[in-house]
């Protein structure tokens, strides 16, 4: 009987433990997410000045998934300039070129190719 409950309760702490890993929702994901395309875009454009990165014009957003405790975002700019933008639980963003995120070990942006 002693084996019965010591592995219940194991198990309770594995699931409990398989539970707080599991991503959290984002909510400033989900209001991006709920925007306009145009004000999704003006959003993002405003997340890639902030981060002191080149975008006149955002010609692409699209939302990528969960990454750790981040929500990711794939950002197309004119003249060759794609980001990948990182959400926080708090609402903070952090935004990264698409090629520099190999190196730093993020997933990549997975936008699709350019039209000529």
């Amino acid at each position: 009987m002693r084996r019965l409950v010591t592995f219940g309760v194991a198990l309770a702490a594995l699931a409990s433990g398989a539970a707080a890993q599991r991503p959290q929702a984002n909510p400033f994901s989900a209001q991006l997410a709920k925007l306009s395309d145009l004000q999704r875009r003006a959003a993002m454009r405003r997340a890639v000045l902030d981060s002191r990165q080149y975008c006149r014009k955002v010609e692409l957003v699209t939302h990528r998934g969960p990454y750790r405790n981040l929500d990711m975002w794939s950002v197309r700019c004119d003249r060759g300039a794609d980001y990948g933008a990182f959400l926080g639980l708090d609402g903070s963003v952090q935004v990264r070129p698409c090629r520099d995120l190999a190196q730093l070990k993020l997933p990549p942006c997975n936008l699709p190719p350019r039209r000529r």
